[in-house]
């Protein structure tokens, strides 16, 4: 289970690209936190803290502490710089613990197949597309490819996920499999519910 993480962060009063640019200079990243009826409030986090808690800690879900109150928070967006590699801006959402959110996990393969008959590992599905209590998110799924063979993919319904944990994505679509080059993937996935987005790439900075 992925717990949330103490994160500080700062009440900024300016608004617009000139002053997000300054924060950024500073070491700093704008964000801003809504949701559950209350004010937007315009923040800013450490840069370092904050790249460490998402790339290392694999952190989703905070206890964001600012002027004299903490909220517990998810991270709704995260804003890239053009090239992919600077987060530029943090949408935070407050949540309830017990709330139910949708997030998506990164699928982990363990292990190596002990055949591969002629063929090649085959990933179509590195994330999963989740419905779960705020305070029982997963930090991500596990599959033992160990036994995988050629010809008998594994499937979003033959996961196995920790009680009270919903999946979003089209039951039929392969998560992993060994096919021979250039084959196609067993079963595609269809259209399901659309999971809430929480990180994404963009061109231009932030608009404040």
């Amino acid at each position: 289970m992925s717990e949330s993480v103490s994160l500080h962060a700062e009440v900024r009063t300016g608004r617009g690209s000139r002053v997000a640019a300054k924060l950024r200079k500073q070491g700093r990243i704008p964000a801003i936190v809504y949701g559950h009826g209350e004010a937007n409030v315009q923040v800013s986090v450490d840069a370092k803290e904050f790249d460490h808690a998402i790339r290392n800690l694999h952190a989703r879900s905070f206890a964001l502490k600012y002027d004299g109150k903490a909220d517990t928070v998810l991270v709704k967006e995260l804003q890239f710089d053009y090239l992919g590699s600077q987060i530029i801006h943090v949408d935070f959402e407050r949540h309830s613990a017990t709330e139910k959110v949708r997030v998506t996990i990164p699928v982990e393969l363990r292990n190596t197949p002990k055949s591969m008959s002629g063929g090649v590992l085959d990933q179509p599905l590195h994330v999963l597309h989740i419905e779960c209590s705020f305070n029982a998110i997963p930090e991500s799924v596990r599959i033992d490819i160990t036994d995988l063979t050629l010809g008998h993919p594994i499937h979003v319904r033959e996961l196995s996920l920790p009680e009270g944990v919903t999946v979003l994505d089209a039951p039929d679509a392969v998560v992993v499999q060994v096919k021979l080059p250039g084959a196609e993937a067993t079963a595609e996935g269809g259209e399901g519910v659309q999971p809430e987005v929480i990180a994404r790439k963009v061109k231009d900075e932030a608009a404040e």
